[in-house]
């Protein structure tokens, strides 16, 4: 597997100086032989701001950490020049907003959008461009990634990750439980998702006796929580935000239905602040979780983010881990490939890669993402990482 090409200055902390504000150029490049331009699409405000500016923040500090260690592609002594955009929750911006990055900036590369919906605008922009790569952690990925083109998702698909991966782990851990209530996002996302992982709970002798759609932009969940049977044993809540998942929590608990809980998309937050009245909480952990790091370099790293924008403890997501070392991993593709303008180049140079930082990531020879995973488990006011998938 191979280490990055820059230090990333995890081991010496580097200390950044005053931060760009969101959606100008954060540390812009300056002088050398080429300037690399990167952009982002990341919900900086709004319901999914808890991840998306963690994303948004860890793109902005790798780019610190590589513009100050250096690279060198081609011989060439280059910089990169980063521009964020604020998708604010809102996927219909996505289409403008990625126009703006690759027409207006100059982007390259452009990381995201963070939200399922916002995906196929943003890729079409990219498709139209030509020589643009896209790189995103979301579900909405699966119907570019893989496919020889310039699109790269910064986590395994939905059938890896979820279905073949953390619905056995979490049947697994919670070997009593056997039938569930499973509640999902009332749209296209939310739909198309609950069937496969009700089929997938089946094969690992958990049953989804009732599965209820709720509107997204639900914040009252007493009507919804109290429709589902007392005779179940948890309650899947599957793919949407911390916050969502805390309402649902909570409502669950007021109308008195056990409190195990398998989540899709949130983190560990809702359940530790409720650790007390839980009977198991888990969670999909990719990359490495900052509650309960691996190791001292993920600890280190940690450290810095949580520093650097004055995060409060408890309150750094996983988003962080999955992003910061992708800029590394592209600079890796870039110095391999022996440019930074053929994307095509770039793109196949990512194929079949692997990359060795804060955390280990990976794509196979066809470009989809096979890097390792985890379950997370709180039970009995203890919580731990299982790790899971990988090459």
């Amino acid at each position: 597997m191979s280490r990055s090409p820059f230090s990333l200055a995890v081991a010496g902390v580097f200390v950044l100086g005053s931060l760009t504000a969101c959606g100008a150029n954060a540390d812009s490049a300056s002088g050398g032989d080429c300037v690399v331009k990167i952009g982002s699409i990341f919900s900086q405000t709004g319901a999914a701001a808890a991840f998306g500016g963690d994303g948004e923040r860890a793109i902005e500090l790798a780019i610190k950490d590589a513009n100050k260690e250096g690279f060198q592609v081609d011989g060439k002594d280059c910089t990169i020049d980063y521009k964020a955009v604020d998708l604010a929750s809102d996927p219909n911006k996505s289409a403008s907003l990625a126009q703006d990055l690759i027409a207006g900036f100059g982007a390259k590369f452009v990381f995201g959008p963070d939200m399922a919906a916002a995906v196929p605008p943003a890729a079409t922009a990219v498709e139209r461009a030509g020589n643009v790569m896209m790189l995103s952690v979301s579900t909405g990925m699966d119907a570019y990634a893989g496919k020889d083109g310039p699109f790269f998702r910064l986590s395994p698909n939905d059938q890896t990750m979820v279905n073949d991966g953390y619905i056995p782990a979490a049947a697994e851990q919670l070997g009593d439980v056997q039938d569930i209530a499973m509640l999902m996002t009332d749209d296209d996302t939310g739909k198309a998702l609950a069937e496969g992982y009700a089929a997938s709970f089946a094969d690992n002798g958990i049953t989804v006796s009732q599965t209820e759609f709720y509107d997204p932009t639900s914040t009252n969940f007493a009507p919804i929580v109290q429709r589902i049977d007392d005779d179940v044993q948890g309650i899947f809540i599957g793919y949407n935000n911390d916050s969502t998942a805390a309402a649902i929590m909570d409502a669950a608990a007021e109308a008195g239905l056990p409190q195990v809980y398998i989540t899709r998309g949130i983190s560990a937050q809702p359940g530790v602040a409720r650790e007390d009245g839980l009977d198991a909480y888990t969670w999909l952990v990719l990359g490495a979780d900052p509650l309960y790091p691996a190791d001292e370099e993920q600890e280190q790293f940690i450290a810095k983010f949580t520093d650097a924008y004055d995060v409060p403890d408890g309150q750094m997501t996983y988003f962080p881990f999955v992003h910061y070392d992708y800029v590394g991993m592209l600079i890796q593709a870039m110095e391999k490939a022996g440019t930074t303008t053929d994307v095509e180049a770039i793109s196949a140079a990512l194929r079949g890669s692997s990359y060795d930082g804060v955390v280990q990531l990976s794509f196979d020879d066809a470009g989809l993402n096979t890097s390792p995973m985890g379950l997370g488990i709180l039970r009995d006011g203890q919580g731990e990482v299982v790790s899971f998938g990988g090459r």
